[in-house]
């Protein structure tokens, strides 16, 4: 691709965090392939609802800060702009304000300055509420089924981001920052946002960022490599025209494949020919995928079909506090009567504990329907591991009656038994564990929005 028109983007890593970025490999491809910007998503909903809800990050706080050092060291010096999406993890203020904490000791350590943006995705209930009407917000429709939004669960929720898509962060970079930490982001997004800056097509822009954002995930290994390494997060190289994008990995031993885009394309994809986005579709039904060289592929022909701009909102709502008790039995007679000893015991605890306050108890058999529950095509194994998972109205509640299951299930007569010790294998000490807030989603919903900056708010800083 010789056009001097070409955007060439590098992403790092598929998540901020997330095993470490290698540094010499990194440190190599942004001397090599001198990238117009950096860009990396940062998060994800895949971990569940809690991270959302506390505000903490899903990565060890010793990787991001690793990946974070590695990118300015290499970015700083040569003034390449930074855009990192659904910072922190989940993208919320807390998310947001905690990475731009790590930012800011990372710059004064090295000296490094910048001009720094934060992009806010926090959401205000007051602004969903405003459209409601008849017990909905209006317009607003869950994905995938179109379900109305409830005004109770608005006014529930702990916490509601929106998640963007380029145009704040274009606004940001003709602002003049040089390092953009945004809040919930499309995480396409991320990467389309510079390209399209320049006035690059936005479905290829999207379409590039869609296959770029995990990285290496959508590479091949041509010779085993990631498995020896310990930091094995491999940078991406995206270059992209108004015709085409090629993309290629960090390493000779990978290659960016036709089939490995390809399926990359189809990761969290309920189509295969179009995406969502806030400013539209992009169709990818007509592109075209084509092998240029041994690590490199081409991807021409996506179409994008711009729409009302709508945005994607994620909520969560603290609905209680959980202890966990986990234990095992190898007791044959035990686990043939597994299913009434434990609703025997859920029926006590209710009567036991009931007056104290609301709870619940959630079963978890590892090593029979654990993961695929009624679906499980296997028979159960010699031995099970169980897990009491106790949510209750505070945590004081679940404590005690996780602590209850610990002794009556460690002595429950069931029939057949014959020792009068312990029932069951408890591996820690102590038995019982508390866990804290428990936080479900309550909104996973689009809603036409017309100007994304009656939500998205951007602060500008000196580093």
């Amino acid at each position: 691709m010789s056009d001097a028109t070409a955007i060439t983007i590098v992403t790092p890593t598929g998540c901020i965090g997330n095993r470490g970025i290698d540094r010499a490999t990194f440190a190599a491809v942004v001397a090599e392939a001198k990238p117009d910007a950096i860009a990396v998503d940062a998060g994800s909903i895949d971990c569940g609802p809690w991270y959302l809800g506390a505000g903490r990050e899903h990565s060890p706080l010793s990787h991001i800060e690793w990946d974070i050092e590695t990118i300015l060291a290499e970015a700083v010096p040569r003034r390449i702009p930074v855009i990192i999406g659904s910072a922190g993890g989940s993208g919320a203020r807390a998310h947001v304000d905690r990475t731009l904490d790590v930012i800011r000791r990372i710059a004064h350590t090295h000296r490094h300055q910048f001009r720094l943006a934060a992009i806010y995705s926090d959401v205000p209930p007051a602004f969903l509420l405003g459209r409601a009407k008849g017990g909905v917000i209006e317009g607003a429709e869950r994905v995938p089924d179109g379900a109305p939004l409830s005004v109770e669960a608005v006014k529930t929720s702990d916490v509601i981001v929106g998640l963007m898509g380029v145009g704040p962060m274009i606004d940001a970079l003709r602002a003049g920052a040089d390092v953009i930490v945004a809040g919930r982001a499309v995480d396409a997004a991320v990467i389309a946002a510079f390209p399209a800056s320049r006035g690059i097509d936005l479905g290829l822009a999207y379409h590039m960022g869609d296959i770029m954002e995990c990285a290496e995930t959508c590479a091949e290994e041509i010779t085993p490599t990631l498995r020896a390494m310990g930091r094995n997060r491999i940078p991406i190289v995206g270059r992209i025209t108004n015709e085409s994008f090629e993309l290629k990995p960090g390493l000779a031993s990978m290659a960016c494949t036709p089939e490995s885009c390809l399926m990359h394309s189809a990761y969290e994809r309920t189509s295969l020919d179009r995406i969502k986005v806030p400013e539209g579709t992009v169709d990818r039904s007509t592109a075209r995928y084509e092998r240029v060289d041994a690590n490199t592929t081409r991807i021409s022909g996506t179409r994008f079909v711009a729409e009302p701009h709508s945005i994607l909102f994620e909520g969560v709502r603290r609905i209680g506090f959980r202890s966990i008790f986990p234990f095992a039995i190898r007791t044959p007679r035990m686990i043939a009567a597994i299913d009434g000893i434990l609703a025997d015991v859920d029926r006590i605890e209710q009567a036991v504990f009931g007056p104290m306050g609301r709870f619940r108890i959630h079963w978890h058999h590892y090593g029979r329907n654990a993961v695929l529950r009624d679906a499980e095509p296997e028979g159960a194994g010699h031995e099970i591991g169980l897990f009491a998972d106790v949510v209750a109205d505070n945590q004081a509640l679940a404590h005690d009656v996780a602590y209850d299951l610990f002794t009556r299930i460690g002595f429950w007569r069931y029939p057949g038994r014959t020792t009068t010790a312990g029932n069951v294998a408890v591996t820690l000490s102590p038995a019982v564990f508390d866990a804290g807030a428990v936080y479900e989603f309550s909104m996973y919903h689009a809603m036409p929005v017309a100007d994304s900056r009656a939500i998205f708010k951007t602060e500008m800083f000196e580093s």
